[in-house]
């Protein structure tokens, strides 16, 4: 065979298998959207973890199996600016978790970190091989089923992965959460319902409905005014590119699209349904309380802000580290903060109700800063592709929009801290951001590939287990009531700090104070380990 014949063999061997890796990593992303929507377990003992822990756990999942994918046939190492920047994020993080005072939450933190940015790799190599649009309509299609099990969860479906004390939350189990997750997919809904063909824009319509009805339920004060910025920019934007767009999509269309939206957002509002508010006219009162901060959660997340950011002042650089809010949060507390509960064994929630508080507080300020920087370099880049064809210029717009509505959201609430909205974010981010030029262009040797693949499928691996073991005490604690059980559950998570304070108020001293010992190692600032070190002698 001559050596021409071979090479061309060789390319088209080569042209298959990266064909058969993209095909691979679409139906991963794609799967991974479903199953993170999905997940959960039941648990009367875990409020919150029986949703987060699964979904973290499928999250990385999805990037241990996109490093498998993409590695071994990695052969330069060419990442444009916002590719660079989010790495640099992420080796931040890690290098912040090393002043962690509780190592467990930071692992945590820093690994749901890692998978995003492998997620946003994973996705970037679809958007070059223009693979994009079928992966983003299978992340559409699985923000509609979580909106249409929060819709049913409303109309009285029951359910135990539905099951929460804040309804309508569907399988997130706080209506919060998901109204979040849903705010930040409706840009890409619009995007591929606008540009549907002819005659296959009704799902798409549909899913708009549901999607905007669902926000209205959920009564999100984070996600209604992140809608309304992202639907302002978008509106915006559109304007910028009209003449394009002129030629890209009617107006019926259009007008089809705001019709959706308008009749989901009135028939959520007049429709009766089984969720007891306790006001008679919930929407309005919610509209009305948008920018009121002088009473309720508003003057709440001020109070709790301005400690935080007395917390950052102590550790500027390097934070708390990751996840580590949680446990610094008591020393910063003051009196007449409705966030801290001081009579509770975990006084606060297990983040701040902002992204960009708890990355300041925790990643210190270079960490949020290159997260910051991040996020304006991919919006500068997309508005300046705002002047090209009409296809280019609808993803440009809805990546602007996606963006504003996860930075809005994450003003108000935890959003990038948890696993489904960082799969979301980071994937879309991915998916739609136009191409740029490398910032730095290398060729990966043999033994480099060998020491990456080393270290960050040992991360992924890392993680896995780690998640599973927290997933395995969830499910071994049961609602807490056997004692023996929840001391196995701790064996297989030893750093469990809800597990370890249920123990420590358990049986005699000889078995309560090693389980208050640690504790105290985990929460050091929290009365509750100290109340029961006292209770013994300690």
């Amino acid at each position: 065979m001559s050596s021409t014949s071979t090479a061309r063999s060789s390319g088209r061997a080569t042209s298959h298998a990266a064909a058969s890796d993209v095909r691979f990593l679409g139906a991963l992303l794609i799967g991974g959207a479903f199953a993170i929507v999905l997940a959960g377990v039941q648990s009367p003992l875990f409020d919150l973890d029986r949703h987060a822990v699964p979904k973290e756990l499928v999250l990385h999942c999805v990037a241990f199996a996109a490093l498998l994918a993409m590695l071994p046939r990695m052969q330069r190492i060419e990442p444009g600016l916002v590719g660079a920047l989010l790495a640099a994020f992420l080796l931040w993080s890690v290098l912040s978790t090393l002043f962690a005072t509780n190592r467990w939450l930071a692992m945590r933190g820093v690994a749901i970190t890692f998978s995003g940015v492998v997620v946003f790799a994973a996705a970037q190599r679809l958007a070059g091989a223009h693979a994009t649009r079928r992966v983003l309509v299978g992340f559409a299609a699985a923000a509609a089923l979580a909106a249409l099990l929060g819709a049913a969860q409303a109309w009285g479906l029951e359910w135990t992965l539905l099951q929460g004390n804040r309804p309508p939350g569907g399988t997130f189990g706080n209506r919060n959460f998901l109204a979040h997750l849903l705010a930040i997919a409706l840009p890409v809904t619009v995007y591929l319902t606008l540009t549907s063909r002819p005659g296959r824009a009704l799902p798409g319509l549909v899913a708009l409905l549901v999607l905007a009805g669902v926000i209205v339920l959920t009564r999100s004060r984070a996600a209604w005014v992140a809608v309304v910025l992202a639907l302002v920019l978008a509106t915006a934007c559109g304007f910028v590119a009209r003449h394009a767009l002129t030629r890209a999509i009617r107006r019926t269309r259009l007008f089809m699209v705001g019709a959706a939206l308008l009749c989901g957002a009135l028939l959520a509002m007049v429709l009766p349904n089984r969720l007891e508010w306790r006001s008679e006219a919930p929407y309005t009162e919610t509209f009305t309380g948008i920018v009121n901060y002088r009473e309720g959660s508003g003057r709440g997340r001020l109070i709790q802000y301005g400690n935080t950011l007395r917390m950052l002042a102590e550790r500027p650089i390097t934070g708390t580290g990751p996840g580590n809010w949680f446990v610094q949060y008591p020393r910063f507390t003051t009196d007449g903060d409705p966030s801290f509960f001081a009579d509770d064994p975990l006084p606060t929630n297990p983040w701040p109700s902002s992204d960009w508080v708890a990355f300041l507080a925790e990643r210190g300020i270079i960490g949020v800063s290159l997260l910051g920087l991040a996020g304006l370099a991919a919006l500068i880049t997309a508005l300046r592709r705002l002047d090209g064809e009409g296809d280019d210029a609808l993803r440009a717009i809805a990546l602007c929009a996606t963006l504003v509505a996860a930075f809005t959201c994450g003003l108000f609430d935890a959003v990038l801290l948890l696993a489904p909205p960082t799969y979301f974010v980071f994937a879309a981010l991915g998916l739609l951001l136009p191409s740029t030029r490398p910032v730095v262009s290398r060729p990966v040797k043999r033994r480099t590939q060998r020491i990456l693949m080393v270290a960050m499928l040992g991360a992924a691996a890392l993680a896995i287990l780690a998640n599973s073991a927290q997933l395995g005490a969830i499910l071994l604690a049961g609602d807490g009531d056997d004692t023996d059980a929840v001391a196995l559950a701790v064996r297989i998570d030893p750093g469990n700090h809800r597990l370890r304070l249920l123990l420590a108020r358990r049986g005699r001293c000889t078995f309560r104070e090693p389980h208050a010992r640690a504790a105290a190692r985990l929460l050091p600032h929290h009365s509750a380990p100290r109340a029961a070190l006292s209770a013994c002698g300690g």
